[in-house]
């Protein structure tokens, strides 16, 4: 009688091992989730910022082309765009941090804004490679937990 006794307790402990893993396991895949979709949302806005730094190239390298006193059409916001007259292109304004902007020539204009925009792409290329590695990291939680439910787990902890 007494084997039985020990023998169901041994069950116990391990059925509310299994338990307690696949609630850690649970938790800990909601965790990389959340950063896999934080990681993922810091992709999008480092691309915008990439794009937004090739249009203001582009922008500046065809400004060295005009003359004062060429009109361009300008977007203000919300689909709409108005008229402008060129008044010099030999000096633009990009913001250089801390909400700080600096008037620069457009050659240094383009300089610095390529140098920002190196910068965001090993940005780019870090986030990326995280949210691999999360995501990597995810699959084996994942497994491991489809692995205690289903059964063929067993009780070990790993």
């Amino acid at each position: 009688m007494e084997g039985g006794v020990s023998e169901g307790r041994e069950k116990e402990k391990e059925r509310k091992e299994k338990e307690s893993e696949v609630q850690s396991l649970a938790l800990r895949l909601r965790q990389y989730q959340t950063q896999a979709e934080t990681a993922s949302q810091e992709l999008v806005m480092v691309q915008q910022a990439i794009s937004e730094h090739d249009r203001a190239i582009e922008t500046i390298k065809h400004l060295k082309s005009l003359k004062p006193g060429d009109e361009l059409i300008v977007p203000i916001g919300a689909s709409s765009s108005i008229y402008v007259t060129l008044s010099t292109t030999d000096r633009v304004i990009v913001r250089i941090g801390g909400g700080v902007s600096a008037e620069k020539d457009p050659d240094s204009s383009i300089q610095f804004l390529e140098e920002k925009k190196r910068e965001l792409e090993e940005s780019q290329r870090q986030t990326a490679s995280l949210l691999q590695r999360i995501e990597q990291e995810a699959q084996r939680l994942q497994a491991r937990l489809q692995e205690l439910v289903s059964g063929t787990g067993g009780a070990r902890v790993q």
